[in-house]
């Protein structure tokens, strides 16, 4: 008797891969997690447990209401609620990171129609929401500054979670580039213009250089719904974040808050570079 095995279809295929996806960012942001609980305490672990527990709790109300199918198993809501108590600094109550996770998944989201169909990286949204309602419990205590190699591994002047050890985040990215969970076009097209165009305005990269910018670089910019989908086009967004984290940054004198906040502009442009760099075909025309 012959035997034989029957491979999955494509769209199984490619749902398996997104979730392999998602679960292996999660597990890769776990070291720098457990070093913000350890350099932060409690409410370190406290905020990543509220905000989590916001994003995973809306997202089984809206599913359940509608009579969807329960995706938490996928690790979206997981992860989307864990990106956003990295980027928050730990002082911020619980209720209010939770309030936070919620809107990342419930509005940043689902009010966009779901996983795929989102315009802005709904943990971004969600920390533009915080820091418009609550602005002051938003600021972190200092601002994060490279004064020697140690503070890569802990930056005892850290002001978001993500803060606390710069190089376990790069360490996370470059894995996960390895192992072609991300691809590199984008890291490295941000990293390069940063730094390039920091140097030129005389920024010494101590202040540029940090856990929430690597976060950026190697999370939140490569968010595959946010970003665009060509070569040509992820080079190019990633050279648009880095020189609107330089402008942002240099003129705000807010590396943290510059990288932020220049991602969350590059997610509305992201389609029009989509656009603009989809690949001919064979025999076609240029567009007038």
């Amino acid at each position: 008797m012959t035997s034989f095995t029957v491979s999955p279809p494509p769209h199984r295929k490619k749902k398996i891969f997104i979730k392999n996806l998602i679960w292996s960012r999660i597990f890769a942001l776990l070291p720098i997690s457990a070093a913000a609980v350890y350099f932060f305490g409690f409410a370190a672990l406290g905020n990543l447990i509220a905000s989590i527990l916001g994003a995973v709790g809306i997202e089984f109300v809206i599913q359940k209401a509608f009579n969807k199918k329960l995706t938490i198993l996928d690790g979206n809501a997981i992860y989307l609620g864990l990106l956003l108590a990295l980027i928050s600094p730990p002082t911020l109550p619980a209720w209010m990171i939770f309030i936070g996770g919620a809107f990342a998944v419930g509005v940043g989201k689902h009010a966009f129609g779901g996983i795929g169909s989102y315009i802005f990286h709904p943990s971004l949204a969600a920390w533009v929401f915080l820091s418009l309602a609550w602005a002051q419990d938003m600021l972190p205590g200092t601002i994060p500054i490279l004064s020697s190699f140690s503070d890569l591994i802990l930056e005892n002047g850290a002001g978001f979670l993500t803060d606390v050890s710069p190089i376990l985040v790069l360490l996370a990215g470059v894995i996960l580039i390895l192992v072609k969970y991300i691809e590199w076009r984008i890291p490295l097209s941000y990293l390069l213009t940063t730094v390039i165009l920091a140097l030129a305005l005389g920024d010494p990269l101590a202040y540029v250089v940090s856990g929430t910018f690597l976060l950026g670089v190697f999370f939140l910019a490569t968010e595959t719904v946010t970003s665009p989908v060509t070569r040509n086009g992820r080079i190019v967004y990633g050279i648009l974040c880095g020189f609107l984290t330089v402008v942002y940054g240099y003129f705000s004198g807010n590396y943290v808050w510059g990288t932020l906040y220049a991602l969350l502009l590059s997610n509305a442009v992201a389609p029009f570079i989509e656009l603009k760099t989809l690949p001919k075909p064979m025999g076609g025309v240029a567009d007038e």
